[in-house]
């Protein structure tokens, strides 16, 4: 018997996962949130009391700014920026793609601002 009332509530809090997360898909899947990467150099860091703020520049001269809790970032750094299209882009992650010595001949040589 008590077997069989683990079995019941094990089953209804799966339902319930299931429920809850097939309530917070539809947005996803409907293709209202868009992804896309954006490739950016960093061309500051700043420390802000324990993190770091960190800036990056696109092909177009926005700069874009994520926070960083490590403090690995360097300027120079190449990095992909995952973006979520809403009102406004987010980054949503950060992934390091390579390194450069010299930005501005990294933006001159790839035709950048």
């Amino acid at each position: 018997m008590k077997e069989t009332k683990i079995c019941i509530i094990a089953t209804a809090i799966t339902m319930i996962i299931l429920i809850s997360c097939a309530c917070a898909m539809p947005a996803y899947a409907a293709g209202e949130l868009e992804l896309h990467p954006k490739l950016a150099v960093v061309v500051d860091t700043e420390k802000v009391d324990n993190l770091w703020l960190v800036y990056c520049q696109d092909r177009e001269g926005d700069v874009w700014t994520f926070w960083d809790d490590e403090g690995t970032w360097a300027y120079g750094d190449i990095v992909n920026l995952l973006m979520q299209e809403l009102e406004e882009d987010e980054i949503i992650e950060v992934y390091w793609e390579g390194y450069t010595e010299n930005v501005q001949l990294f933006f001159q040589t790839m035709g950048w601002r």
